[in-house]
This record gives C-alpha cells, sequence and structure tokens, in this order.
C-alpha cells in the first residue's frame, strides 16, 4: 500500500507549504550569498582608528619571504575589513512589497570575512572574523 505522500509513479509529492518552505529558503540563500559578495558602496564606513602592523603576514612576491605590510596595505585591509564588518542600521531603510514581505538592502555590511595571513614556513592560516578589532587582533595590527 502507498502512502499518502506517493504518487503512483513511485515519487514523492511535494505539499505546497513544503514546496512555498523550499522557494523561500532558496531566496533567502540567494539574498545572504549576494549581500556576502556585494561590493561596500562608500568609504565612509570606514574605522575612525588608524592601524600600523606589527607582524609579518605578507609573502612578498619578488623575495618570496614573508614582511610586515606597508602603511598603504594596512590602510587598504582595515577600511575594506571595517566596511565589510559594519554592524550599524545607521541609513539602512526597510522595504515594503505589495505582498506584504519586508527587505532591507544590507549595502555590504554585516559580514563575516575570511582572512588569511601568511606564515614564515610558507604556510597560510586562516580565520573568519566579525569584528574589526577579531581580525586586527589576528593580524598582529596596533591602533596608534
Amino acid at each position: 500500500m502507498r502512502s499518502k505522500q506517493e504518487s503512483y509513479s513511485g515519487k514523492t509529492k511535494w505539499s505546497k507549504g513544503t514546496r512555498v518552505g523550499v522557494v523561500v529558503t532558496l531566496v533567502l540563500l540567494c539574498a545572504a550569498v549576494a549581500a556576502s559578495i556585494a561590493l561596500p558602496r562608500s568609504s565612509s564606513q570606514a574605522s575612525p582608528k588608524k592601524y600600523r602592523a606589527t607582524k609579518e603576514i605578507v609573502l612578498d612576491k619578488t623575495t618570496g619571504k614573508v614582511r610586515i605590510p606597508t602603511q598603504e596595505e594596512t590602510d587598504a585591509m582595515v577600511s575594506q575589513i571595517s566596511v565589510l564588518t559594519n554592524r550599524s542600521s545607521e541609513g539602512l531603510s526597510v522595504n515594503q512589497s505589495p505582498n506584504g514581505m519586508k527587505s532591507m538592502d544590507l549595502q555590504g555590511r554585516f559580514n563575516s570575512v575570511m582572512l588569511g595571513r601568511a606564515n614564515a614556513d610558507g604556510t597560510t592560516e586562516l580565520r573568519c572574523v566579525f569584528t574589526i578589532q577579531e581580525a586586527a587582533d589576528f593580524l598582529g595590527l596596533e591602533a596608534e
């Protein structure tokens, strides 16, 4: 005897609620992926703190040795990480569609960032960070 969820072809039928749940899950997954790869729209979210590098974490392509990042490289890293890990909702607005769904363009905020640093033995160490402070600790950056 066949269960109520099986058709005569032997394939499982999905209830309407299950189909809607799968579609909603896929939409949310796509939105999360899009938000995580979105490019920052402005540099106004940059960290107000100035950092300086204290660890050798960059593999120099010309010498093949690990070196301390330049101040320019450090500033660029801090700026990008600050934008991506920004947890402020300031300036973000909620949009409501005719069907009642609410959405918000996160403008590249609320992300985690996967960082890597070169080690002297040629390996790379990875860490996922959620704040600029976690990134600074991992990368050996000190606030000036």
